[in-house]
């Protein structure tokens, strides 16, 4: 059993994914602009790691299903921190997080959609 982390450290955690959210939201407004010539776009990685500059392809539909959640991240699979976030999701090329507790609802605050 995973000892729990901090509330503090689930608030820091959402407030660093959000951070990589928001830079999401201004890709994806490039994505459209250029979806005739690809079918799928970089995003960023939104792990709680705020030196992770990886990205991760995704055409828009995925990506719009991905924020009808205000508590959904895209990470890269081995970028998921347990202690913070639960798997709720995953495929090939990204896994799909959920934050917990007050990051949870941090993460649902921040939301730049809301």
């Amino acid at each position: 059993m995973e000892a729990k982390a901090p509330e503090e450290q689930l608030r820091r955690a959402a407030r660093n994914q959000s951070v990589f959210r928001e830079v999401n939201e201004k890709l994806e407004g490039l994505a459209e602009n250029f979806q005739a010539v690809s079918d799928t776009a970089p995003f960023t990685c939104e792990c709680a790691d705020l030196g992770c500059i990886a990205m991760i392809d995704m055409n828009l539909s995925e990506y719009e299903a991905l924020r009808k959640d205000p508590n959904r991240f895209v990470v890269l699979p081995g970028h998921v921190y347990s202690e913070f976030e639960r798997v709720v999701s995953e495929n090939e090329r990204y896994v799909l997080v959920a934050k917990l507790g007050e990051g949870g609802e941090l993460a649902e605050e921040l939301d730049p959609r809301a």
